[in-house]
């Protein structure tokens, strides 16, 4: 049968490509999708072209959006207020009827309180893809002691886990119809912490098809053109790409000669990619850290210059470029920008690399760059925490915990 899906994510629709994924399921499945978040980066082709799916963006005003950290005991609940009303209305007013309502958590404020409200007044049913938990995120950015954080502590003595528990989250979240949640860990939590009421269902990530290892004459072509972008555009020069009268290139990873045939350079640099939201849970320091001691041992042994990729926006990016351009690296060529949708997995499938270095403010959910990754048959390095063994296995990675670790690794 049928069924009018409300997906809701309160963020960036083409940076939540989970339920990206969902909303690409629903549609194909013959159901109509009215998918409720930001706009901002362009999502995917498949979502854009689906007659099925509608795509209701969500407008927060630019004074709100953009406040400075100092303002934001001010901005943050007047940004909520606004969220609060917006949501509701498009929900309940804008969009038809929803049957069911999937939402995205976090952030949990005020999404699940104006979600739960929605699904009694329209009779839908609710449920919540747990990505993660919204108070350790909101710990995380802020630090635990922070007051805006312990607004919605519940203080259980005799609950083990009541620490990590914040009362708005759990009322609102436990009452859903069903729950979806990336890790079996986090569905044990779920069932034993929470008190959540209906099924708990685990959906691990997964790649979709065309997350694939690229052929050389693929490789070529992505980055004869990756290469024009300003962004990456000393990369060529540092590897010694060219073009010759004869129609002869060289590019970063291949070569193609006269008659049009490419193979992989004798002389290539090797390619490691990560991506990153450039957010507190993700300590780049490392990664440069141990880039500098790969790069100080390539000085006297045999190692190949590496080029490594950083793709992602989010507020720390300047930080770590800042960083990144103190470094004196003789061997190795760092260059952050932003990839479309399109040419992500592309990139993915022609590096030799990825690194993770994401934590999980709450141990356990489970990154879905390394999901990507692996999809494309490209081996990984993942920074250690609680249920990353679910993902990364002897079989197609390696976990650090130190920058020396780290470097020891890419050697």
């Amino acid at each position: 049968m049928c069924k009018r899906v409300a997906l809701v994510v309160l963020g960036d629709i083409g940076r939540s490509p989970r339920m990206q994924y969902h909303a690409l399921s629903l549609a194909r499945a013959g159901h109509h999708v009215s998918f409720v978040g930001y706009g901002g980066s362009r999502p995917m082709e498949g979502v854009l072209r689906d007659p099925r799916i509608e795509l209701v963006h969500m407008r927060v005003p630019r004074l709100l959006a953009t406040a400075p950290r100092a303002l934001f005991p001010v901005a943050a609940p007047l940004k909520v207020v606004f969220q609060t009303l917006l949501l509701l209305w498009l929900l309940a007013c804008t969009i038809a009827r929803p049957d069911v309502i999937l939402v995205q958590n976090p952030p949990a404020i005020p999404t699940l309180l104006v979600v739960r409200v929605c699904a009694w007044l329209t009779g839908a049913r609710l449920i919540i893809d747990w990505h993660n938990y919204g108070y350790t995120i909101l710990g995380l950015s802020l630090g635990p002691a922070h007051p805006v954080v312990g607004l919605a502590q519940r203080v259980d003595a005799n609950h083990p886990a009541s620490k990590h528990q914040r009362r708005f989250e759990r009322f609102f979240g436990a009452r859903a119809y069903a729950h979806l949640c990336v890790t079996n860990a986090m569905a044990e939590d779920l069932r034993n912490n929470w008190n959540v009421r209906g099924p708990i269902i685990v959906l691990h990530d997964r790649p979709p098809r065309h997350f694939r290892r690229l052929g050389a004459s693929e490789t070529h072509d992505l980055w004869e053109r990756l290469l024009r972008d300003p962004q990456l555009a000393h990369l060529g020069c540092a590897a010694g790409c060219s073009h010759a009268s004869d129609g002869s290139a060289t590019s970063l990873l291949t070569s193609r000669d006269a008659s049009g045939a490419v193979e992989e350079r004798a002389d290539r640099p090797m390619l490691v990619v990560s991506s990153t939201s450039w957010t507190a849970d993700e300590d780049f320091s490392i990664l440069l850290g141990a880039l500098a001691a790969y790069d100080a041992q390539a000085a006297s042994a045999p190692l190949p210059a590496l080029v490594v990729l950083i793709t992602g926006k989010g507020p720390l990016r300047a930080h770590y470029e800042a960083e990144a351009a103190r470094l004196e690296l003789r061997r190795v060529h760092i260059a952050t920008a932003w990839l479309s949708a399109e040419d992500y997995p592309l990139c993915l499938g022609s590096a030799d690399l990825g690194v993770s270095l994401h934590t999980s403010s709450s141990g356990l959910d489970l990154p879905m760059k390394v999901v990507d990754m692996l999809g494309c048959g490209t081996p990984v390095c993942a920074y250690r925490f609680a249920c990353i063994g679910e993902l990364v296995t002897d079989a197609n990675g390696l976990v650090f915990d130190t920058a020396e670790e780290l470097a020891r690794q890419l050697q």
